[in-house]
C-alpha cells in the first residue's frame, strides 16, 4: 500500500490510524488547555458590573440636586432635600420591584411543582 494517489491500477491511498488525527475539540496532550472554566463567583461579578455602573449614575444625579424642597405624600408633606426625595423614590421603585418578581418566581415554581406531579402520576 502506498499513501501516493495512482493511476486506478493500485489499492486505494491508504487512510490514517484515527489516534494519528487529533480530533477539532481535542487539544494536543502536550499542549495544556488555556482556557479558564467560568465560575459561579465569576458570573456574579459580571453582572453586578452594570448595576454598579446604574448606582454610580443614580448617586451623581442624587447628589448634584441637593437643592431643599417641599414633598407631599397623600397628607404628609414636609421639606427636604431633593437627593433625599429621589433616593427614597429609586429605593422605593426597587422594593416594589423585587416584591412584584418575588411574586411572579413563587407562581412559576407552584406551576412547575404541579406539572412535575402530574407527570409523575402518569
Amino acid at each position: 500500500m502506498t499513501n501516493q494517489p495512482s493511476d486506478g491500477s493500485e489499492e486505494p491511498v491508504s487512510i490514517a490510524q484515527q489516534g494519528d488525527v487529533p480530533k477539532e475539540d481535542e487539544a494536543p496532550p502536550s499542549v495544556p488547555s488555556t482556557e479558564i472554566p467560568s465560575t459561579r463567583s465569576s458570573r456574579a461579578w459580571i453582572r453586578l458590573f452594570p448595576s454598579l455602573i446604574v448606582l454610580v449614575v443614580i448617586l451623581v444625579f442624587v447628589f448634584q440636586n441637593t437643592k431643599k424642597i417641599r414633598v407631599s405624600f397623600f397628607t404628609i408633606s414636609g421639606t427636604l432635600p431633593l437627593s433625599v426625595a429621589l433616593l427614597g423614590a429609586v429605593i422605593l421603585g426597587a422594593v416594589m420591584t423585587l416584591a412584584l418578581g418575588s411574586v411572579r418566581i413563587i407562581q412559576l415554581r407552584r406551576q412547575v411543582r404541579r406539572k412535575t406531579r402530574i407527570r409523575g402520576r402518569h
